[in-house]
């Protein structure tokens, strides 16, 4: 797994390896010469044949020894769409710093394909220094999207493709953080992470009035191909719809649907702080799961030691995503980042993904401005070489948690040492939300602890919080020196599950 920079911004399978999507079907009525998703599978196809030639862009040195922080002043000043009274305008980034990878991006009106001519005169380079040679014809690396979303009638960006199959969107109020991609290959697998690109962009021009914009994009690499559609909305929340053909070249050894990128460097007990005086620097706390059999999962998020792998085994995947769950900004502290900001994403299937993992990759940081943290499905099939994989699904970036899951749920989770016993862990969970928090004290709440892999649990209690109703559970586990302990934790009242489960892979305290 690559470490992004924070300044960027088992399938039911038939024998054709086609998965069965309810409401897989195009809107488009357009006839055989008009552009549509047909016309990037058809080249999605053609690529999977043809020889991996990914012709890197040459780059000159001014652009391509850029910080971050330095690419970041580099802004597209003319949008296309402007003054055209379209809800949507397109602006785009220049090649530089981490970004190499050259896009051939096209507009599309009314089913036809047109060039969007590149003007280098359009960039500002805000209080870089420019030299004089620098070519005209330097070409794009990405793209970002613009509405009236909070500031009306002015446009601001709520959605950034750069990178890789990179993106990243917010809603009203928020700021970028978690990022998606089209698709994972091999992430923390010792031959090392591939990562496919998208090397053409289509961007269909909206009509007046049109609640959504529709972008495509033809991605490719050593090892696979792929066709996709997303179809964007924006507002409280920005909602993707993505529509995705993609063919192997070769095996893979692990073939990464809806991946999720992240960052968490530490907070609440977890994680390495190095020094920082914040009291928390995330952006994402939890990852949740809900499976096809009714159960929802909340699995806390880390900054390990070492590289950390954890699989959810599931059937028929309502849904998966990365929650920032705390929303106040006393829990952070960061003017500049703003973490209380950062959304929560949210994969949803459209149609059946059968079997498969919920797979979370946790790396060491001691740097927020590095993701650490990725969360993809793996089918339990992978499709044969050349053999057309059709899936689809639907993101959401929202701020507000709410609605999205039906029971109580872990709101809050905190580690410590306990100095009484070695290695010993104390583990304190809060469950708020849902019903639980209309119910007083006196209710005969059960907490169910459990603790594999040889771990004991030494004691544990449960406590109400009349004023801010919750419910917290209190528990000193000792794992195993050697093997972290799988531990899991949810509410009953009188045999009603009343809350998500609460997983976690706990280690032994360092002696």
């Amino acid at each position: 797994m690559n470490y992004l920079s924070r300044n960027h911004s088992s399938l039911k399978l038939a024998s054709a390896v086609v998965l069965s999507l309810t409401g897989w079907a195009f809107s488009i009525a357009a006839s055989a010469d008009d552009f549509n998703m047909q016309t990037v599978e058809s080249k999605a196809q053609a690529l999977v044949d043809a020889h991996y030639n990914p012709k890197p862009l040459p780059i000159p040195s001014f652009l391509k020894n850029l910080s971050p922080e330095q690419y970041s002043q580099i802004q597209d000043t003319t949008p296309l769409w402007q003054n055209q009274n379209t809800p949507f305008q397109a602006q785009f980034y220049l090649p530089g710093s981490w970004f190499h990878q050259p896009e051939i991006i096209r507009e599309v009106i009314n089913g036809k394909v047109r060039p969007i001519p590149f003007n280098l005169r359009g960039f500002s380079f805000g209080n870089l220094k420019v030299p004089a040679d620098l070519p005209s014809d330097l070409g794009y690396a990405g793209f970002r999207l613009l509405a009236p979303l909070n500031t009306p009638p002015n446009y601001n960006e709520f959605i950034s493709f750069l990178g890789a199959t990179y993106f990243r969107a917010v809603g009203k109020h928020a700021v970028y953080g978690t990022s998606a991609r089209g698709l994972g290959i091999d992430t923390a697998q010792p031959s090392g992470e591939i990562f496919p690109y998208f090397k053409e962009i289509w961007l269909e021009k909206p009509q007046a009035g049109a609640q959504d914009m529709v972008v495509y994009a033809l991605m490719d690499s050593p090892v696979a191909t792929g066709a996709y559609r997303f179809t964007i909305q924006t507002g409280d929340s920005t909602t993707v719809q993505v529509q995705a053909t993609i063919y192997l070249r070769k095996p893979v050894k692990v073939l990464e649907l809806a991946p999720l990128t992240s960052m968490y460097w530490h907070g609440h007990g977890r994680g390495i702080t190095a020094g920082d005086w914040h009291p928390a620097q995330h952006d994402s706390s939890d990852l949740v799961m809900a499976n096809g059999n009714g159960e929802w999962l909340t699995r806390p998020i880390d900054n390990p030691l070492q590289i950390q792998t954890t699989t959810y085994s599931m059937e028929h995947p309502v849904g998966f995503g990365l929650i920032q769950e705390d929303r106040d900004f006393s829990a952070y502290q960061g003017i500049e980042t703003q973490y209380q900001r950062r959304p929560s994403v949210w994969v949803q299937p459209v149609g059946d993904w059968g079997k498969g993992q919920v797979r979370l990759v946790e790396l060491p940081t001691n740097n927020r401005d590095m993701d650490n943290i990725d969360v993809f499905w793996v089918p339990d099939q992978e499709p044969a070489p050349k053999t057309p994989l059709h899936f689809a699904y639907n993101l959401r970036f929202f701020l507000d948690n709410h609605g999205l899951i039906p029971l109580a749920h872990p709101v809050g989770t905190y580690l410590g040492d306990d100095p009484k016993s070695a290695g010993a862990r104390t583990v304190v969970i809060d469950f708020g939300s849902g019903a639980l928090t209309k119910l007083p004290g006196n209710m005969p709440i059960k907490a169910h602890l459990t603790a594999e892999n040889g771990a004991q649990i030494l004691s544990q209690k449960l406590e109400w919080d009349a004023k801010n109703h919750f419910w917290r559970v209190i528990a000193v586990i000792q794992p195993q020196t050697a093997s972290p302990s799988n531990v899991r934790c949810y509410l009953t009242l009188d045999k009603q599950v009343m809350t998500n489960t609460w997983t976690y892979l706990l280690h032994a305290a360092k002696e």
